[in-house]
Order: structure tokens, then sequence, then C-alpha cells
């Protein structure tokens, strides 16, 4: 039996789903709003029961991790608990609890796993450019800082500079408001207008490029594509920023040999079997890594490229 942990609202594992079904395979999905009602272990093998769901790791012969976090187990009431400090202590207490009993599930599938949430949801992208510059990848000049003179010193040093958030954040819809968080050019405005020191951020010197690239990792193969961003000013910082009404050209790329070898090895040191990755191409010539997401979208590229993506994942479950 294939598990596969997601969110309810995911379209990627739908389409996973019925190439599934169509290849009559059995599978279990859990979402991130299904709570885990009972949970036994016996020797290594692990019972779950979640609402109308049963099963056992034992049984599970692949994993594929692809987006959300695990619900919380049922928890008894601390209703009885009056004191207000030792209600918050108790609940803190239970959460990391479930932490490891997550850990624990885990390390059962993780052998046959298509990445999980432990090594998928903790990529610290500080530390993936440290990995990067040792294994010979090149990476943009980078500053990571909390303080307005670092950052007008960095400017000086190294003209355009771009802001990007530290860590991997989904967008947020509440309502009529959409929050998200992409790539932005930073100005002399924008130093004047921050105070002396603010949230930490990273800060790095901006890559003229001919196009970027974002390739998607499943197992041991690259399906690449190239977006002619600096076409177009919306999207010439970041592709992300699209521009709906007049689309960047994309078309499937190949990615040298030699820079394929350098990404499997970093690719290996997080343990991830699957990833989309950025990069661009310099004006110069020269392939500059941007970064990792273990859980971004990958149809994007599947698509306009015609790599049928959900199909070679199925497949590998």
């Amino acid at each position: 039996m294939i598990l596969i942990k997601s969110t309810a609202q995911d379209y990627s594992t739908t389409q996973v789903i019925k190439w599934l079904l169509h290849l009559e395979k059995p599978y279990v999905r859990i979402n991130d709003t299904t709570p885990i009602n009972n949970i036994t272990t016996d020797g290594d093998a692990i019972s779950i029961t979640a609402d109308a769901i049963s099963f056992n790791t034992k049984d599970i012969k692949t994993y594929w991790y692809r987006r959300g976090s695990w619900a919380s187990t049922q928890r008894g009431s601390l209703g009885n608990v009056k004191q207000q400090w030792l209600h918050r202590y108790l609940k803190y207490f239970t959460k990391e609890a479930e932490k490891d009993i997550v850990e624990l599930i885990e390390s059962q599938l993780a052998p046959n796993a298509l990445n999980t949430f432990l090594n998928s949801s903790n990529i610290n992208k500080t530390k993936v450019l440290k990995s990067c510059r040792a294994l010979d990848i090149t990476v943009p000049e980078t500053l990571v800082t909390n303080t307005r003179e670092a950052v007008s010193n960095f400017i000086e040093t190294h003209g355009d500079v771009i802001t990007k958030a530290v860590n991997n954040i989904d967008p947020n819809i509440k309502g009529e408001c959409f929050v998200d968080v992409t790539t932005k050019l930073v100005t002399p405005k924008n130093i004047e207008q921050l105070p002396e020191k603010f949230h930490i951020s990273v800060f790095q010197k901006l890559i003229k490029k001919q196009f970027e690239i974002r390739t998607f990792f499943l197992i041991d193969r690259f399906y690449s594509m190239a977006i002619f961003s600096q076409s177009d000013d919306q999207t010439k910082v970041d592709f992300r920023n699209y521009n709906f009404k007049k689309p960047n050209r994309v078309v499937p790329y190949h990615l040298p040999m030699k820079i394929e070898n350098k990404l499997r090895k970093l690719l290996a040191e997080y343990t991830l079997k699957s990833a989309s990755l950025d990069l661009i191409y310099s004006e110069e010539g020269e392939y500059i890594f941007l970064e990792i997401n273990p859980i971004g979208q990958y149809d994007m590229v599947s698509v306009p490229c015609n790599y049928y993506l959900d199909l070679e994942i199925a497949k590998h479950l």
C-alpha cells in the first residue's frame, strides 16, 4: 500500500492519485486536517487510525510526503487544570510529544519514502548556501542581517541588491487579503525607510541574467525549464511576480551534466529524493544557484514542457 501525506486542497496530490487509480494501486491519503485518533506500537510496527482510515506501517510499501503538517493526535482534556501557567506548560508538553510521535512514524517509513515531513519542512536556506560553497556550486554574494548599517555597506560594495525571506513560506489568503513573499529589489528609498534594527533578513547581490531555470528533481533525474523572465520589467527580478496578462516564454531545458552532478550531491546531503530548484543563467554564461524548495509546485514545469510528472511520481510510488 502507498501512504500519501498532503493537504486537502493540493491539486498535484489529486492528479497523482488519479494515475494510481488508473494503475489500480492501493493508497491511503492523510491530509493535514485529518486528526490521528489512535496510535499503537507493537515492536517495529505502528498501527494508526485517522477518521475512517486505518493502517499499519508494516503494510506501507512506499510513502510520499507531499506537503502539510501531521494533524494533532487526540489529546486528553486539560479542563481540570485551573492554573493558566500549568495549562500552557502541559499544552506545550503534549505538542512536543506529538513531534516525537511523528518522528517515530516517519522513521519507520523513511527507507521507502519519497521525502518526509522532517526533511522537507526543515530546509534552512542559509545553511544550503553554505553547503553550495563547499560543493563548488556558485551562489550570489549574500548578507544575513538585522541592521540598516550592514545593508547600506553591502549595497555600497555590490551595487544592486535584492531581499528575500529567510525561510520558505506558503502564500496566505484571508478573505480579500493575499499575502505572498517574493524576491524584491532593494532601493535607496527602502534603506531610508528601514529602522536601525529590523527582523533578520536575507540580502543578495542582484545577478543580471539571460534567463531563469526551474528544475524538478525526482529520484535521479532533473526535469528543467528555462524561463525568459528578464524580458518583462514585472518579472525581471523574480519570475514569481507573475504577469498573467503576458506570461513569460518558457521552454524545456537540459542542465549540463557537471551542474546536475553537483546538485545531486547537494540534494543527497539533505536526503531529498524530490525537490524544486531555482537557478539563474547569468549574462556572463554562469549557472548561479538560488534555492531549494522540497514542497514547491512542479505542475508549472510539467505541463508546458510535457514532462507528465504526475505519472512519473505515480509510477515511482
